[in-house]
């Protein structure tokens, strides 16, 4: 059976779709690098961040000396030292936290470009949330009758058309495409490109394809026209496994806790409120000394009263 992580939250904030990572493999690997399984593109998390493996029938985790270390269920690993998962426990690598399950069915294997489209989504989506939006995919044409048209590429699942005609998305007046259409997927592996005639007009340096998984920078020639390939997401998280692991920074607000009312069954959630901060030592010192100033004039006008009586009585 087949294990899967589930990428649930960034920043201690939920993601707008949850993403599944499956594997039917004994040893998995969580990081930043282009050698990981499971690809978190983030500066707080390292090339090999941790590693999941199989040893009988139990599944292990492990930190792989990681800058900023790995969590299981909230504590610490050490490093190097397994520590066994349970179907629904948490990892936390940097910023991320990933869910456990084990007893997975697979209907198919994890493709790398799977891996590396999930990762892009990861990336377009932590960049939304700084308020940064990434350009789409997008085929800009290069050279031709048609130079400087580009389609934008919609995020998955969604279906673009080049073609010499109208109504295409793309239109390329090339012979080459006088009886044929290129119909442009983009799917949960990435974008691909094929030919729905089924010929292989699609031209990559010496070679002719009916269809291809394009890269960022790949370059196509169709008839007279050529496409350049841009991927803006890759191209940053490529720069991103280039850069030195980031410590992680705690953050200086105080802890946020949510109240509940409890009536019956029910329960009346209200919204998060700050914890109230401790009183400092000096503040407690200060009253402590307002109360013996105090006691001391009430004795002090206590004694005056009683001894304008006294005068008063001879």
């Amino acid at each position: 059976m087949a294990v899967r992580f589930v990428v649930r939250s960034r920043d201690g904030q939920k993601l707008q779709a949850e993403l599944d990572f499956p594997f039917d493999q004994a040893r998995i690997v969580l990081g930043r690098g282009a050698a990981a399984d499971v690809c978190i593109p983030h500066p707080t998390v390292s090339e090999s961040h941790a590693s999941v493996q199989l040893r009988g029938q139990d599944w292990l985790l492990t930190d792989l000396n990681s800058r900023n270390g790995t969590k299981h269920n909230g504590q610490r690993l050490v490093s190097d030292r397994a520590k066994k998962l349970c179907d629904g426990d948490l990892v936390e690598l940097g910023t991320y936290v990933l869910s456990f399950h084990s007893g997975v069915v697979m209907t198919e294997p994890m493709s790398a470009e799977r891996t590396a489209e999930l990762a892009r989504r990861l990336w377009r989506e932590a960049q939304r949330a700084r308020g940064v939006e990434l350009p789409a995919p997008r085929l800009c044409v290069v050279s031709g009758p048609r130079t400087g048209d580009r389609l934008e590429i919609p995020p998955a699942p969604s279906r673009m058309h080049i073609g010499n005609g109208p109504g295409q998305q793309l239109v390329l007046p090339e012979p080459a495409l006088a009886h044929d259409t290129l119909e442009v997927v983009h799917d949960m592996e990435g974008v691909l490109i094929r030919s729905l005639a089924g010929e292989p007009v699609i031209q990559v340096g010496a070679n002719r394809f009916k269809s291809r998984r394009l890269r960022d920078g790949d370059e196509l020639q169709v008839g007279a026209t050529q496409l350049f390939f841009e991927e803006p997401a890759q191209v940053a998280i490529d720069a991103l496994k280039r850069e030195p692991d980031l410590p992680l920074v705690a953050s200086a607000a105080p802890p946020e806790r949510t109240v509940s009312v409890h009536a019956g069954d029910k329960a009346a959630e209200f919204g998060p409120v700050r914890a109230a901060k401790p009183a400092s030592s000096k503040t407690a010192r200060n009253d402590a000394e307002l109360i013996i100033y105090a006691l001391a004039i009430a004795v002090l006008v206590a004694s005056a009263l009683g001894l304008a009586l006294l005068l008063r009585v001879r």
